[in-house]
Parts: structure tokens; C-alpha cells; sequence
């Protein structure tokens, strides 16, 4: 049983794990959650180690689990509004930079 998945069939497989992790395991009442969101914000920065018993609380509670996805999204949001603001600056700070050759004597 050393057979790789192809990239395809890995894809197809993370999507139903996903699929089983957010529909799966509901808790309505919110049994064993935890109840400081910075927990689940470390979770999404991957900043928990990985024996920390909020990631098996996680995978077992699809509304945790939703939570974690969705702080997931807004930080990679964030690293990339954060990139392309460092990449305007530049850019802006460039042609400010080039424009003042231009007008130098």
C-alpha cells in the first residue's frame, strides 16, 4: 500500500475530508468548545503544537472547524493585501525616486 495519490485524487480526498469535517460532526450547544477565540485564531496561524487538544477538539466539531477555516481565509486575505500594499510602496517610492533623476540638473 506505497501508492501516491495524484494530485487530482489528493484534491478529491481533501475535499471530502473537508466536506466530513464541516458537516459531519455537528454541536449545536457547543459542548467543549473553547471559549477564547485567540485559541482557535493560534489554531488558524498554525501556532498550536501539534499534541495541543483543541486540534482533536477541532476535528471533531464542524463548528469549530468552520471557524478555524474561516479565520484561515481572512489571514491569507491579509497576507496579501499586505504584500500588494508592500508592493505599491515600492512602486510608488520607484517612480518617485526615478522621476527625481529626471528633474535633477
Amino acid at each position: 500500500m506505497n501508492e501516491v495519490l495524484s494530485r487530482r485524487e489528493d484534491k478529491k480526498l481533501v475535499k471530502a475530508l473537508q466536506a466530513a469535517a464541516y458537516n459531519d460532526h455537528p454541536n449545536p450547544t457547543r459542548i467543549g468548545c473553547p471559549t477564547d477565540i485567540n485559541i482557535l485564531k493560534a489554531l488558524a496561524a498554525k501556532k498550536l503544537h501539534v499534541t495541543d487538544p483543541v486540534i482533536q477538539h477541532v476535528a471533531e466539531c464542524s463548528p469549530c472547524f468552520r471557524e478555524v477555516m474561516e479565520l484561515r481565509c481572512r489571514l491569507k486575505r491579509l497576507r496579501v493585501f499586505k504584500i500588494l500594499g508592500g508592493v505599491a510602496a515600492l512602486t510608488i517610492f520607484s517612480v518617485a525616486l526615478a522621476s527625481g533623476y529626471k528633474n535633477s540638473p
